[in-house]
C-alpha cells in the first residue's frame, strides 16, 4: 500500500473555520463541469464549531440522518464489495465537523452500490528499530472512530477497521525501508505495545458490532514470528468478530506462513508486463496468472484488501508506485485495471474486493478528474467501473 499525501478538501457542504486556512492540493472545479457526486438537496440543522483556539463559532450545515441504503446488505455467502476509507485525523475538527465528513463519504461509498467499508488509519513507529508503536497526529481516538462506525452502520455498510503502520518517517530515514522491513530491538516488547495500542480499537469494535479487525497490514518481516498466535489469542478475550491480515502483494504468492487469523487478505499490486493497449481480457489474463502463483481455480477465502492503480500511462508494470511528476493524464488505463481486477476477482469466486482509496477528509462532490491526483478515481471512468462491477456482482444471491 501507498500512502499518498493528498490534503483535505473541504467542498460545498463545509462552511471554512475560522482561523483555519483552506486546504490546498487541488484547483477548483470548472463551472462548466457537473460533479461526479452530488448528494440530493435536503432539509439540515445547523451545528456550531468553534475554531481551534478559540474564537466565533462558525457554522456547519450537518445533513440529516436520512439518505441512500446499501442496496444489496453483505450476509454470509455474499462478496465483500468494498472501499477503502483512508482517515489521517485532524484533531482540531469538532466531532460535528467529524460527523458531517463520515456521512458524506459514507453516503458516497453507498453510491457506488458498494456493500462494506474497511477504514485504515494510522499508527506509528519511530524508527524501524523502535520496540513500541504508538498513536499519533493522524492517529483517530476511538471516539472518533466511533463516529464514521455509527455512519457506515447506519446505512447497512460491512464495517472492516485496519489500523496500519504510518511508513512515511521510516522512508525519509531510508529509502529502502518501509513497513514491511521494521526490525525492533525487542520483538517482545514491539507485540506488548502492538497489544496495548490495539485493545481500545478492539473494545471498540466489539461495541460497535464491527464485522471485521485487521490485525496486521504489509508487516513483512514480522509475519512469520510466533508472537502473532499470542496476539491473536489476546485479541479473541476482547473481540469475538472476525480478524484477518492483509500480506503485500509481492510476498503473498510465494509465502508459506500461516498467519492465526480468520481471513487472509492481499493488497493486490501485481506488476504485470503490459502496455498502456492492453485489453481488459489481456490484463485479466495476466491478474489470473500472477494469482495461479498462489493456487489455481477458485479462491472463496481470499479478499484483495487493496485494489488501486493510478490514472496514468505505464502503471500495469509499476502499479503500487505512482509517478506525477508531469505524467499525462490517462483515464483509460485506470478504467481497464479496474475491470480486470473485477472480472478475475468473479472468475474466481474471490471473497470480496476493496477499491484503494478514499481519504476522509474529500468531498466526492467537487472532485475534479482532470485535476485530481492522479491515483482518484472519483469522478473518472474508474469509478463507473466499481458500480458496474458492484452492481451485477452484488445482485448475485
Amino acid at each position: 500500500m501507498i500512502i499518498f499525501g493528498r490534503l483535505p478538501v473541504l467542498g460545498a457542504l463545509l462552511v471554512t473555520l475560522a482561523g483555519v486556512a483552506s486546504a490546498s492540493g487541488c484547483a477548483t472545479a470548472p463551472a462548466d463541469r457537473v460533479p461526479a457526486f452530488r448528494p440530493a438537496p435536503q432539509e439540515s440543522a445547523s451545528v456550531g464549531v468553534v475554531p481551534a483556539g478559540g474564537g466565533v463559532a462558525s457554522t456547519v450545515t450537518e445533513p440529516p440522518a436520512s439518505g441512500p441504503r446499501v442496496a444489496f446488505p453483505w450476509r454470509p455467502g455474499r462478496p465483500e464489495l468494498g472501499v477503502q476509507v483512508y482517515w489521517a485525523d485532524n484533531a482540531a475538527e469538532s466531532p460535528e465537523l467529524v460527523r458531517l465528513k463520515a456521512r458524506r463519504i459514507v453516503d458516497y461509498v453507498v453510491g457506488l452500490d458498494a456493500n462494506a467499508l474497511c477504514v485504515s488509519f494510522p499508527f506509528f513507529m519511530d524508527t524501524v528499530r523502535s520496540s513500541a508503536v504508538h498513536a499519533g497526529p493522524g492517529t483517530p481516538t476511538p471516539d472518533r472512530l466511533a463516529i464514521l462506525l455509527d455512519e457506515a452502520a447506519r446505512v447497512g455498510l460491512r464495517i472492516t477497521f485496519r489500523p496500519t503502520l504510518d511508513e512515511k518517517n521510516l522512508v525519509e530515514a531510508n529509502p529502502l525501508d518501509w513497513r514491511g522491513t521494521i526490525r525492533p530491538a525487542s520483538r517482545d516488547a514491539w507485540f506488548a505495545s502492538y497489544r496495548d495500542f490495539i485493545e481500545p480499537y478492539l473494545t471498540l469494535a466489539q461495541r460497535q458490532d464491527v464485522a471485521t479487525v485487521v490485525l496486521g497490514t504489509e508487516l513483512g518481516s514480522l509475519e512469520s514470528d510466533p508472537r502473532w498466535k499470542g496476539l491473536a489469542a489476546h485479541t479473541r478475550t476482547v473481540f469475538t468478530g472476525e480478524t484477518g491480515y492483509a500480506f503485500n502483494w509481492d510476498v503473498f504468492v510465494h509465502t508459506n506462513v500461516v498467519m492465526p487469523v480468520d481471513r487472509v487478505g492481499v493488497d493486490a499490486y501485481p506488476e504485470l508486463a503490459l502496455g498502456d493497449d492492453a485489453s481488459v481480457d489481456e490484463l485479466a489474463a495476466a491478474w489470473n496468472t500472477w494469482l495461479d502463483k498462489k493456487a489455481p481455480g477458485a479462491m472463496p477465502n481470499l479478499l484483495l484488501y487493496e485494489v488501486g492503480a493510478p490514472a496514468q500511462s505505464g502503471i500495469y508494470r509499476h502499479p503500487a508506485n505512482p509517478y506525477n511528476n508531469g505524467t499525462p493524464l490517462n483515464e483509460v488505463v485506470q478504467q481497464r485495471w479496474f475491470a480486470a481486477a473485477c472480472q478475475m476477482a468473479r472468475g474466481r469466486t474471490l471473497a470480496g474486493l476493496y477499491w484503494w482509496r478514499v481519504d476522509f477528509h474529500t468531498d466526492p462532490g467537487i472532485a475534479d478528474p482532470l485535476r485530481d491526483r492522479h491515483e482518484s478515481f472519483i469522478g473518472r471512468a474508474a469509478e463507473q467501473v466499481i458500480r458496474d462491477c458492484f452492481g451485477v456482482w452484488g445482485a448475485v444471491r
